[in-house]
Formats: C-alpha cells, sequence, structure tokens
C-alpha cells in the first residue's frame, strides 16, 4: 500500500465524522425551528372573568364597609357585622388563587393572586383581633386592592397579545 493510499484512508473516516456532526447540528436546527416553546401560558377568558368579578365584590365589601362606618362615626365597626362577607370573598380569591396556581408558566399570575389573598388574610385577622376598622384605612386598603386586580388583569391581557408583538426575535421591520 502506497503512502497516498494510507493518506485516504485516513482521511476519509474523518470527513465522514465532520460530515455526521454537520448532518446533525443541521437536524437539530431544524427540529428546533419546528417546536413551539412557550414561556408563558395562553390567556384564560375565564381567569379575566374571575378576577372581574372577584374584585367586584372586594369594591362592593369596602364601599359597605366605609358607608357603614360613616355612618356609625365615632362607634367601632364590629367584625362580626362583616364576618360573613370577610369568609365569602376570601373563599372566591382563595379559589382565584387555586386556579392561577394550576396553570403552567404562570409565575406573575400566581404571585399576583397570592399577594392579594394574603392582604385579605391580613385585614380580616385585624378586624375581628380589634373589632373596627378605619374609614380612612379601609379607603387605602380599596385602592391597594384595586391596584392588584388591575395588574392581574394585565397580566392575563399580557397572554393573549399575538406572538409577533411578544416576541423581539419575530419582529417584521422589512417592510417598513
Amino acid at each position: 500500500m502506497s503512502s497516498l493510499q494510507t493518506i485516504d484512508c485516513i482521511r476519509a473516516p474523518t470527513i465522514f465524522r465532520w460530515l455526521r456532526v454537520a448532518l446533525s447540528i443541521i437536524f437539530l436546527i431544524m427540529l428546533a425551528s419546528c417546536a413551539s416553546v412557550r414561556f408563558v401560558p395562553e390567556y384564560d377568558a375565564e381567569s379575566a372573568k374571575a378576577i372581574t368579578e372577584t374584585s367586584a365584590e372586594v369594591f362592593a365589601f369596602y364601599d359597605r364597609l366605609i358607608e357603614a362606618k360613616l355612618k356609625q362615626g365615632n362607634e367601632n365597626l364590629p367584625y362580626a357585622a362583616t364576618a360573613d362577607d370577610w369568609g365569602k370573598i376570601e373563599t372566591k380569591i382563595r379559589v382565584l388563587t387555586v386556579r392561577e396556581d394550576s396553570r403552567p408558566l404562570n409565575s406573575e399570575s400566581q404571585q399576583i393572586t397570592r399577594t392579594i389573598l394574603e392582604f385579605w388574610v391580613n385585614y380580616r385577622a385585624k378586624h375581628r383581633d380589634t373589632n373596627d376598622y378605619a374609614a380612612k384605612i379601609s379607603r387605602i386598603h380599596r385602592d391597594r386592592f384595586q391596584k392588584l386586580f388591575i395588574a392581574a388583569l394585565l397580566a392575563e391581557k399580557a397572554k393573549s397579545l399575538a406572538e409577533v408583538d411578544k416576541n423581539p426575535k419575530l419582529d417584521d421591520r422589512e417592510g417598513l
């Protein structure tokens, strides 16, 4: 066997190895381009509806609380008068939290609903412990819940954007 034939025998397996690596890389790139990777869940109209309905109940509760306190003046606003409402609304917030926690890739909405629940539980406990709820504080708390529910709705709304509006890599500026 000549030295030229020996070199050809050595080169052939090396070339085939590189060819296999190149074809594997091309195959993986093609496979990855076909895969649809999601980093947030799909928009859920039922979640948006649940957020809106729960927020309406929270706002109505605080409006009743503020009116009752204004009528009573300096007298305490006993917890017992609102205990049923506190419980019913807490149940709805807990259901909302479970719904959001059960959806994968939903960390923003999960955090917002947990925050709403934590504030609600804290305010309820304070009302129960002090057997009063100051009108001034109730307005601040109502406004805080409004901000949180708006954030929850905006988080859900962002999930309904078209893929091109959520992914800068898909931005098509060639037509401009």
